[in-house]
């Protein structure tokens, strides 16, 4: 093929851009091979069931939810008091630790029948990460008005995401606002 394409040049027939376009092409044809050369096999993922992933997710989300604890502890005595920029710091770290956790969940192997369920559910925990951050904020702005509304939207969305893995008999990683209160 080397031979094939010194031919062409010879004859101008790759050579058409002012005599580069060939040795461009081969050097992305080598840089494509090299890639391909040492880029491993992709090994063949062990097939996990749905009680595993359950078994694996759920110290993660256990973790979190012990983590959350601390962190909000006082929150809401701050909101009753009118001490939203203190109350602010809770959602912000919070916000922080899920989008951690939420790492580490989309990081796990899925059961294949269960993947595109558990997608689903990785996307409403992203969004309950970014309603937390968003209550964070209004908070710090002092707009209670918009805290509360983010919070209602928030609870709806905490209702999506455990109705869509409600199946997998989740403990620590259902979301369960009262266990911060």
């Amino acid at each position: 093929m080397e031979e094939q394409i010194q031919s062409k040049e010879r004859e101008g027939g790759l050579s058409h851009c002012k005599g580069s376009t060939g040795v461009r092409w081969r050097l992305a044809m080598a840089g494509l091979l090299a890639a391909l050369a040492l880029t491993p096999a992709a090994a063949p993922a062990a097939e996990i069931d749905r009680e595993e992933y359950v078994e694996r997710a759920e110290p993660i989300c256990k973790t979190n939810t012990e983590a959350n604890r601390r962190i909000f502890k006082g929150a809401k005595d701050e909101v009753r008091a009118g001490e939203l920029k203190k109350a602010s710091t809770h959602f912000s770290r919070a916000a922080t630790a899920f989008e951690k956790t939420i790492e580490q969940l989309a990081a796990l192997p899925r059961p294949a029948s269960d993947e595109a369920k558990l997608r689903k559910w990785i996307g409403y925990l992203e969004a309950e990460q970014r309603y937390i951050a968003r209550i964070g904020r209004a908070l710090a702005q002092e707009d209670k008005g918009k805290a509360q509304m983010l919070s209602v939207r928030l609870n709806r969305n905490s209702n999506l995401a455990n109705n869509t893995v409600l199946a997998f008999g989740f403990e620590y990683c259902r979301i369960d606002s009262s266990r911060f209160s």
